[in-house]
């Protein structure tokens, strides 16, 4: 174990699940601020789209720089996805646009930590 890197506890678990296209800029800003992270591939329920979920142990005080790291590098964009018209005789889909993207972040009290 590195003597120079001091030991904070852990108290909080963020998971963070976060669009295949941000994962890999968020966890380098999230590594260069020093904050350790797991990556577990998972896919969306709505579309099925790719996307990862981070789980990312948390001292005291730290959930708002964790917070603004993850805001500047996953962003929300628009997407269209085919739908067909209800109603119509003609069964061509229409282009409909939805939102996808940015993170959905959970956190949780640890109630034990270790590490070893």
């Amino acid at each position: 174990m590195n003597s120079s890197i001091p030991m904070q506890s852990v108290n909080r678990l963020v998971t963070a699940v976060v669009q295949e296209q941000d994962v890999d800029v968020a966890i380098r800003a999230l590594n260069k601020q020093r904050f350790r992270v797991t990556r577990l591939p998972s896919t969306g329920g709505f579309l099925g789209r790719r996307s990862a979920t981070l789980l990312i142990g948390l001292a005291a005080g730290n959930e708002g720089n964790l917070i603004t790291v993850l805001r500047q590098t996953c962003r929300t964009r628009v997407e269209y996805v085919t739908i067909p018209l209800e109603g119509s005789t003609l069964h061509l889909p229409a282009p409909t646009p939805i939102t996808v993207g940015g993170a959905t972040i959970f956190a949780f009290e640890i109630e034990y930590y270790e590490e070893f």
